[in-house]
């Protein structure tokens, strides 16, 4: 004699084709919404980073010339002592112009076609923790300097495309961030 139980559901397996379509409609809307505000959160970071590399550096190159006035010096000077190493060089006015070259530094406020002399003067003046700096485009480095021109070393961002740069104009110190 064979007993029958009527009623008994099989097993589910697998996902119903509804589910399937919930879960792909809710991934969906969740990509539209937060996909863009992690790319403009990404931008902003980048931003963030040129804006406090602009300022660190800045701030550098005040806190060199304040030595420079403290020490009582007048006009170029080889090594101004009290920052960093003591291996950045001034033009006549007291502005950082070159690093790292002993007597035989640059005083003058033009760089045109110098790059070399700009990156030098990057690593002297943001001494610890400074962002990788380059004559060469490369995405290695953090910055690459172009071929200067006047007296102004333009230190391009390489970690976006938004074409961020940091410029240092030798000839009256002043710093511009352009994002």
């Amino acid at each position: 004699m064979t007993i029958r139980v009527s009623g008994q559901s099989r097993k589910q397996c697998g996902f119903t084709l509804i589910e399937l379509v919930v879960v792909v409609t809710l991934v969906g809307i969740l990509a539209v919404v937060a996909l863009p505000r992690m790319a403009e959160n990404y931008d902003s970071a980048h931003a963030g980073s040129v804006t406090a590399t602009g300022g660190a550096l800045a701030s550098a190159v005040i806190i060199l010339r304040s030595q420079w006035v403290v020490k009582g010096a007048k006009g170029a000077q080889d090594n101004v002592e009290g920052y960093g190493e003591g291996n950045v060089a001034t033009t006549q006015l007291g502005w950082p112009s070159d690093a790292n070259m002993g007597t035989g530094s640059n005083h003058q406020a033009t760089v045109t076609g110098d790059s070399a002399r700009c990156v030098r003067l990057w690593m002297a003046l943001l001494i610890v923790n400074a962002p990788k700096v380059s004559q060469e485009k490369s995405s290695q480095f953090d910055y690459w300097v172009a071929l200067p021109e006047g007296s102004v070393c333009k230190y391009y961002y390489m970690k976006s495309d938004q074409n961020s740069r940091i410029e240092y104009d030798l000839k009256n110190g002043s710093v511009i961030t352009i994002l």
